[in-house]
């Protein structure tokens, strides 16, 4: 008996030491790359500093293809090893990496061969950054399926590593192009180069299992996960990244990249929060593989996001306008309170895409359409209400607020049809 209950404890306790390497490595990469954005911002008009912005947010609207991927591989291969058979797992991981690579070549291409649309449409001065960008989105998304690899199996160390030595590798290279004259483009290499080096990394450390193989993955099954999982990440493209591409259509580009810094400084929360979320996946498909309770899990992941959420609001409101006067100049000194404000309505998102990330591990996409509705909700009041840098940030405010209200009424309705079925089988 004593040795069942160590057990647990044991694997809680390296759980929690991981995911708290792995969260502390995603703080660091993430200062290092907002570290890179200041030095844009103070080194490149602001003008500039909007178009290298640009590219990493057109990059984060193929985050959808990427996260699919990770989340997809995180679960059958959490799943699989649970079950005893990892040789199912590399199985997969294969014929995800196959597709990965398909579909960042084909991504590439049309950003490369729409560059001058792309240019013309966003208000670039060049097309060239596009055209840079599309090499290396293929292996962003190979090296995406490695990180759900890692994470399905709780490598934590290794998965951390990964992110630190993308950060390393694009801020040496960006400040030393940037520095050298290369401006946007040279931002933009570094960039992609990241991800090449990041790719070769995860490719190397998610090596096979080569364990016993069952042939219990339906590829059926992949593909109907991989929808459910798309409808999230459809919400969280338009959600994290319409302001910035609306702003950048209808300002001018110097308000444009005034609102970048703001929205910059905002988004710390949702990446932040987006370590929580990358340690509770896994460990809810495990528990429900299991036949165990998970739901401590989500209340725990919400408790930490909001009180990360609360943090980066404080400290911005207090002193986020007075330091970014001081690193990229007078034009940012003003700022406090939309950082503040970006900063609330980004952990209204965060809680909301926890909740249903949580939930996309048994399968349910209720929240997912939910935040998905959410999402399409902001887009709307985004294009009706964008007279300045304070409207856009209250339509995000209320599309969220509508979001945690709806996911709090579906949650109690679940609760009680719980409860209710439970009461009908006990009279039975």
């Amino acid at each position: 008996m004593t040795e069942e209950r160590r057990a647990p404890a044991a694997g809680a306790g390296r759980l929690v030491a991981g995911g708290s390497m792995l969260a502390g490595a995603m703080l660091v990469a993430n200062a290092g790359n907002y570290a890179l954005n200041l030095f844009l911002g103070r080194v490149l008009t602001p003008a500039e500093f909007s178009d290298a912005n640009l590219m990493v947010t057109l990059l984060f609207t193929l985050t959808s293809v990427a996260l699919c991927l990770q989340m997809v591989a995180a679960r059958f291969v959490a799943r699989a090893d649970a079950s005893g058979f990892p040789g199912d797992s590399d199985a997969l991981v294969r014929r995800l990496r196959r597709l990965a690579l398909w579909s960042g070549v084909v991504a590439g291409v049309a950003l490369a061969a729409g560059s001058p649309l792309w240019s013309e449409l966003f208000r670039t001065a060049s097309p060239w950054p596009f055209v840079v960008l599309a090499v290396g989105v293929p292996f962003w998304l190979v090296q995406a399926v490695g990180r759900g690899t890692l994470q399905a199996r709780l490598a934590f160390p290794a998965l951390a590593l990964s992110f630190l030595i993308e950060m390393v590798t694009r801020v040496g290279l960006g400040i030393a192009l940037v520095w050298a004259g290369f401006g946007v483009i040279g931002a933009t290499v570094a960039l992609s180069v990241s991800f090449i080096v990041t790719c070769a990394v995860v490719s190397a450390v998610a090596r096979a299992s080569n364990g016993p193989v069952s042939g219990a993955i339906d590829p059926r099954e992949v593909r109907a996960y991989a929808g459910m999982v798309s409808i999230l990440l459809v919400g969280q493209i338009i959600a994290n990244n319409s302001d910035i591409l609306v702003s950048k259509a209808v300002f001018a580009p110097a308000d444009a990249g005034v609102y970048a810094a703001v929205a910059l400084v905002g988004r710390a929360v949702f990446f932040l929060a987006w370590s929580v979320a990358t340690v509770v996946f896994p460990v809810a498909v495990r528990r429900h593989a299991a036949g165990q309770d998970a739901s401590n899990v989500l209340r725990n992941g919400i408790v930490i996001v909001t009180a990360i959420g609360l943090v980066c609001a404080v400290g911005g409101f207090f002193w986020g306008g007075p330091v970014l006067g001081v690193v990229l100049g007078p034009a940012y000194a003003e700022l406090s309170v939309p950082i503040a404000a970006y900063a609330l309505t980004t952990t209204l998102f965060a809680i909301g895409n926890l909740v249903a990330s949580y939930h996309l591990s048994r399968s349910r996409t209720r929240p997912s359409w939910i935040l998905l509705g959410a999402s399409v909700l902001q887009l709307i009041l985004l294009l009706v209400w964008h007279g300045d840098m304070a409207s856009l940030i209250a339509a995000q405010g209320v599309a969220m607020s509508v979001l945690l209200i709806v996911l709090a009424g579906n949650a109690l309705v679940s609760a009680a049809s719980g409860r209710r079925i439970a009461a009908e089988g006990g009279s039975a």
